[in-house]
């Protein structure tokens, strides 16, 4: 394991981090995980919005290198849009998901994923974790040492039968016999973002169980288990709907499809940088020092998006002006 991890992410990320190349497929709604100089996507949806389709819906993993010019399929899983992807140091892991089981142009059958799993790149095999409670999808995990958290979402079960997720998930992964634990959460949202500042873990935005898109910060002290709201995110008619968030070097940043980057400083979000593509349902990765990467998503007309480097301004610039 040591040395095919030391072989995946030998190279130090360059002072100029360059963009990935075009997506092995144009997608939205995927998971995203980068370490070093690696980024890794999995699954996701090529279609037009809201239609979907088992063809459509995706469940492959790419890995990319920098210095490299394609991405790499490592394997391939059950389909997969709105699962989230998480990077350890025993592998990359996949949490829920949707996947559509009708043909294209059929009544649409979606159904919420209960699958956790593993892909180890000592042994390049899939390994599953403890299955999840109840299915779950449109919702992201964030890693706070040992623990990973799964936070909102809903399970799909076809037809019109869903649940909104009023509890949020952890798995200690440093324990082989550990289950998952179920814990209260005073929300129910989907579409939503969620990043670990720390012991801190952030929920950003997304749409709520009354079908409003909010612009609502939840934040979860992980030592103490204690929910607090923090500062909403700028209003805009899409709200926090469909965002993307990564902790960078110490500091929070978020994006949606406006195609602002908007950082936490202090108690309010505050805008620093436009994208050149704005974007919603798309990914947010660390792209090197003073660089994040933007990937995949599509923006408000439907269109797909290319990969970005978003150079990042100094913590103490002053802010766009809007």
């Amino acid at each position: 394991m040591k040395r095919t991890l030391s072989f995946l992410f030998a190279l130090i990320v360059p002072a100029h981090a360059e963009a990935p190349p075009e997506l092995p497929l144009p997608v939205a709604s995927f998971g995203a995980a980068a370490d070093l100089s690696s980024v890794f996507i999995y699954g996701g949806h090529s279609g037009v919005r809201h239609k979907y389709n088992r063809e459509e819906v995706h469940g492959t993993l790419h890995h990319w290198q920098a210095g490299t010019k394609v991405w790499e399929l490592l394997a391939a899983h059950e389909p997969a849009q709105g699962a989230s992807l998480i990077a350890t140091d025993k592998g990359v892991i996949r949490i829920g998901g949707m996947a559509a089981r009708n043909e294209k142009g059929a009544k649409q059958d979606l159904w919420s994923s209960d699958t956790a799993v593993r892909y180890d790149l000592a042994d390049k095999a899939w390994h599953p974790l403890p299955k999840l409670p109840q299915r779950r999808s449109s919702h992201d995990s964030a890693l706070v040492g040992n623990q990973l958290y799964v936070i909102g979402g809903w399970a799909l079960m076809g037809g019109s039968d869903l649940l909104w997720h009023d509890t949020y998930l952890t798995l200690d992964l440093h324990q082989t016999d550990a289950t998952w634990q179920s814990h209260s959460q005073p929300f129910e949202r989907r579409a939503l973002a969620v990043q670990a500042l720390g012991t801190r873990l952030y929920a950003i935005g997304g749409m709520d169980s009354d079908e409003e898109i909010t612009t609502a910060v939840s934040v979860l002290d992980t030592i103490s288990g204690q929910w607090s709201d923090g500062p909403a995110l700028p209003q805009d008619k899409l709200g926090g709907f469909g965002f993307a968030a990564v902790a960078h070097e110490g500091r929070l940043f978020a994006s949606g499809a406006v195609g602002v980057l908007l950082e936490l400083r202090g108690n309010a979000w505050v805008s620093i940088a436009r994208l050149e593509h704005p974007r919603f349902f798309h990914r947010l990765l660390s792209g090197g020092t003073g660089k994040l990467i933007a990937l995949g998503g599509e923006n408000k007309e439907g269109r797909k998006t290319p990969p970005e480097v978003i150079v990042l301004p100094a913590a103490d610039s002053e802010p766009l002006i809007e």
